[in-house]
Order: structure tokens, then sequence, then C-alpha cells
């Protein structure tokens, strides 16, 4: 069994995704926002959906549909995949229909539907995943409005089958050092096994050429799943070094239980002391205004007796 409640906590969350709809916007409410079975091959399963709308909403028609599964880079939110975009060999897409994939609601009133699982009979190892999108749909000749919707992400593992929980880090950059700024560290890892995991922890150091700490930071435990095939980008800050020198970063990935995923190291030169923050530098790294005027140019130009003063700051 690879769901597994004991190994790591489970977060059992409702996603909230903008929908276009028509008329006023619908407050959804969803029962049975996650799907996760162990299942065996061959065999059928059923999980329902609870759908309902508040009384003081106005009625309205609802879809149900089923997606790939997809995760954002920056922070691993859920996403829903279309056919199209969905090519991962552990989609669960295909297993899964809906008896009930259109609903209409007057206020107060709850439906349900049933999302109808057919496992294959040649499903033997690890996990396959989908989306299950809840949302409001916009009438012929209505005006669209957004809205909310609801993702219920679907996950089956098989009984008795082989899964690989394992990571690799595709990419790991330091950030430009400046003096009086931490330095950003970013790695990037992938599912490359076959069974989802939860509770990612990213831990990174800093050492010098003799092999001495200089520094080392980690993240909290990621609080989503990260499926098969899909990535996601860790960022921390460490303290710039302060010395010339060569230095070196490791990025290690593992489970919040302390499982190893994979490791990776960078090299980072010091050639001088960082430069120093200029209130130019700063402009381009926050984005606020620099304190700092650039040279005007003044010209006169005089029309019927009035004089203009331009003044042209150049940067």
């Amino acid at each position: 069994m690879y769901y597994r409640n004991g190994k790591v906590r489970i977060f059992v969350t409702a996603l909230v995704l903008a929908a276009l709809v028509a008329g006023p916007v619908a407050a959804l409410k969803v029962e049975g926002a996650r799907i996760a079975l162990d299942v065996e091959a061959g065999k059928a399963y059923n999980s329902t959906i609870g759908v309902s709308i508040g009384t003081g909403e106005a009625e309205g028609d609802f879809a149900i549909d089923v997606l790939g599964f997809g995760q954002a880079p920056a922070d691993g939110t859920y996403t829903g995949l279309d056919a199209a975009a969905d090519t991962a060999p552990t989609t669960a897409r295909p297993y899964i229909t809906i008896d009930r994939p259109k609903l209409h609601l007057k206020p107060g009133e709850r439906a349900v539907a049933t999302a109808m699982i057919r496992v294959p009979a040649d499903f033997r190892d690890g996990g396959r995943y989908a989306i299950i999108l809840v949302h409001p749909v916009a009438a012929a000749g209505q005006q669209a409005s957004f809205a909310t919707a609801v993702a219920i992400p679907a996950f089956l593992t098989v009984k008795g089958g082989a899964g690989t929980e394992a990571g690799e880090i595709t990419s790991l950059v330091p950030g430009a050092i400046s003096e009086g700024r931490p330095m950003n560290v970013t790695t990037v890892l992938k599912n490359s096994g076959n069974l989802h995991y939860y509770g990612v922890v990213n831990r990174v150091s800093l050492t010098d050429t003799a092999g001495k700490l200089v520094s080392n930071t980690s993240t909290a435990p990621m609080t989503r799943a990260l499926v098969p095939g899909q990535s996601v980008t860790f960022a921390v800050e460490l303290p710039a070094p302060v010395h010339p020198g060569t230095y070196t970063i490791t990025s290690r990935m593992e489970q919040q239980d302390g499982t190893f995923l994979d490791e990776k190291t960078a090299s980072l030169e010091v050639k001088g002391a960082p430069a120093p923050l200029t209130a130019a530098t700063q402009a381009e790294t926050t984005g606020t205004p620099s304190k700092v005027p650039g040279f005007g140019v003044l010209a006169a130009v005089a029309a019927a007796g009035i004089s203009v003063l331009a003044c042209r700051g150049k940067r």
C-alpha cells in the first residue's frame, strides 16, 4: 500500500480556480473534494461528489469535467490539463467518467454525482492521477463573469504493485551576490518515480574550499503531493559570502521522514568583495525608485513671447 497516512501528514484541500461563467457569482460547496484509493487491476470503484450552492445564490448550471493532473512549477499547485496536454503515462483521466456531468442547481439545492473509476486490467505498478473540476458554465447569450470552481485531485495506487518514490534535481541556480543582501538559491525537483509523495524538504548548504560550513538553511515540508513527471521549484536564501574564494553550494532533496531523493552541487566563485548595494541596484532588484538623480539637459524654446523650460533626465 503506497498511500500511508502514518508516513507523512496528509493535507486535504479543495483548490479554488478561476473559471468563466454566466450571471451572478455562485459560491460552490463540494463534498468529496479529494479521492485517494488503493485499487486492484480490472476492478471498478465509485466515489460520490456532493455539489451545492447557498440559499442566497442564484440558480445556475454546473459542469463536472475530468482532466489530466498537472502542477504549477512555482509552488506545486494542482492544475487541470486538457486531453492534448495530458500525455503522462501515469494519467488516470481515461479511467474516470462522471454519471452526471451537467447539473442545474436552485438556491440552497444540493445534487450528487458519481465518479465512476474503471481500473484497466494491465494497471500493475505505481500510481495514476487526474483532476476532477466542478465549475459553473455560461448559458447561451449570457455575459461571462468570474466565479470560483473546485478541483478534486484523484490519486489511485494499485494494491501490491511496485511503487518507486524517486526524485531528480534538474536545476540548481545560485543568485547574484550583493553586499548587505542574502543570496537566493533555486532548485528544481522532478518526480522521476511512478508514485506521488508528500513532505518534500530542500536542504541547502554553503561550504568553503576546506569543507567548512559557512551557512545552511532548509524549507518547510511541501504540503502538496509531488506527482510523477511533475517538477516544482524550491527557493531559499543564504547569507552571501563575505570573503573572496571558491565555495560549494549543496542542495539536497529529501522527504519529511528523511528519505533521500537527490543531491546536487554547484560551484560559486567570489573574486572580490561583493559589490555594494547601490541605489540603482536596489531599484533594479526591488523595483523601488532610485534616489540618485540623473544628469539634466536644459533647453529653452521661445514662441509668441512665452518661454517653456524642459528638462530631460538621463539614466
